[in-house]
């Protein structure tokens, strides 16, 4: 009985330090938790910003295109028109050295 006395008090002893360590590494772990989440967070706010500006610039980019598109529609439509006057001018070309072909012997018998 007395070897159960003086070796309770060593057994509880050790348990105390087994849980002392146990709350330290438990209170290490968590400050490690909340060091990580920070960084993590931190991390996330930046990358989230780095996408915010690469969105913004794509929507620039997205509006210079929208202009362009309507340049090229615009240049087009003036080569288009332009075409067309091109074929009318060289129709009427050719209707005028019909009539200078045909009033020129004329002009000559004169």
């Amino acid at each position: 009985m007395t070897d159960e006395m003086t070796t309770r008090p060593t057994i509880e002893t050790v348990l105390e330090s087994i849980r002392a360590v146990d709350q330290k590494i438990d209170q290490r772990i968590d400050a490690l938790e909340q060091k990580i989440d920070r960084r993590i967070d931190a991390l996330e706010r930046k990358v989230d910003e780095r996408f915010d500006q690469v969105d913004a610039r794509f929507a620039k980019v997205d509006q210079r295109f929208d202009q362009v598109d309507i340049e090229i529609d615009r240049l087009a439509s003036v080569v288009y028109s332009t075409k067309s006057e091109m074929h009318t001018l060289r129709a009427d070309f050719a209707e005028m050295r019909a009539q200078v072909k045909e009033a020129l012997p004329v002009l000559q018998e004169t």
